[in-house]
């Protein structure tokens, strides 16, 4: 009988990675058939943490030696977060007709520009070189983001809806843990992790945001600053730039310093928007942004790249918005139980979880 279990258990360690690896491949594939489902829900989730982690930051401060109750810090991130998202897709709708508008005039101005670079570097064939920057159309770039930021807000509303469900279901949470507890040190067990995981996502979304949102303001002092037209787009998608590490920060540079190049018959404005915005990347990203974030991020540069490649194919742009927070919390998660802690080692950069 022994020897009929030690052959059962056999069989079934051998059938464990293609179980795995079949069951991977119907998440990831469930992931692309569902985006139209699965994406507003997530950022849906993320925008729920957001308002719960403002309430909790509102609930600390004192009015006049007064405290917020906890219905009216509820009530006040909502509105802060709702004037937020006004404020977002207002500036974003004025200013991409306005650069669709534009676009002509730095199409024409970066001919001119390369016709200039292909005279100063004496190249041959320049008619095929010409017929090459025609096929960089800036309009249809702009169009481009232009329909991706259309799509996003198409789906606000199921999006606002989503949220609208998750802060009524907040209600019941602590009943139902109650429920499903069979023992009170199992549910005391159950309710210190999922707070422990909650305050180091809640802290790690605060943390990030202000860093984005300080990052973005910099960024925008600089261009004003220099001139730059549509400083106010460009410090925002700079903020929504900063939510992915190194390409997010590479492209929140190069986008606002090829614009000045088109932009302005000088050098040095480029010189400028490209030393200041570099400076205020490395600044905050490089030290300011670890000593807040402490090791919350505490991610392997192999996840980040396997992560922004992974949840890029998948769900597109949103998705490398989202790869990083999302195994951010993965990581955080997984930490809190000794079966995935391994995992969660794996991912780590250093191998340490002393602060997940």
């Amino acid at each position: 009988m022994s020897k009929q279990n030690s052959t059962l258990q056999l069989s079934l360690g051998s059938l464990q990675f293609p179980l795995t690896f079949i069951a991977l491949a119907v998440f990831v594939y469930l992931l692309v058939v569902a985006k139209s489902l699965l994406l507003p829900m997530v950022i849906a989730i993320g925008l729920w943490y957001l308002i719960n982690t403002l309430a909790k930051r509102y609930s600390k401060l004192s009015i006049f030696g007064y405290k917020l109750s906890g219905f009216m810090c509820f009530i006040a991130a909502i509105a802060s977060l709702g004037l937020g998202v006004a404020f977002v897709i207002e500036l974003i709708s004025r200013n991409i007709s306005e650069v669709i508008q534009a676009a002509p005039t730095y199409q024409h101005n970066m001919e001119l520009l390369f016709d200039d670079a292909v005279i100063a570097l004496k190249l041959e064939n320049q008619p095929t070189i010409k017929e090459m920057i025609g096929y960089l159309d800036v309009s249809a770039i702009i169009k481009g983001f232009a329909k991706l930021f259309t799509g996003i807000a198409g789906k606000a509303l199921i999006v606002f809806i989503y949220v609208a469900f998750l802060i009524y279901e907040q209600r019941t949470f602590s009943n139902k843990i109650t429920a499903i507890s069979s023992s009170p040190t199992q549910e005391e067990k159950i309710r210190s992790t999922l707070k422990n995981i909650d305050n180091k996502i809640q802290t790690y979304l605060w943390v990030k945001t202000l860093m984005s949102a300080l990052t973005g303001g910099l960024s925008f002092v600089i261009m004003k600053w220099v001139g730059v037209d549509f400083a106010e787009f460009w410090g925002l998608i700079i903020f929504f730039l900063n939510f992915i590490p190194t390409i997010g920060s590479l492209l929140g540079i190069v986008f606002p310093a090829l614009l000045t190049l088109v932009q302005f018959d000088s050098i040095y404005p480029f010189m400028i928007i490209s030393m200041g915005l570099s400076a205020v990347q490395m600044g905050i990203g490089n030290f300011l942004d670890p000593r807040m974030m402490g090791e919350s991020l505490n991610l392997s540069p192999l996840v980040i790249l396997l992560s922004l490649a992974t949840w890029g194919t998948i769900w597109g742009i949103p998705g490398m918005f989202l790869s990083i927070p999302i195994m951010v919390i993965v990581t955080i998660t997984l930490s809190q139980f000794e079966t995935s802690r391994p995992i969660a080692i794996l991912m780590s950069r250093k191998g340490q979880l002393s602060s997940l």
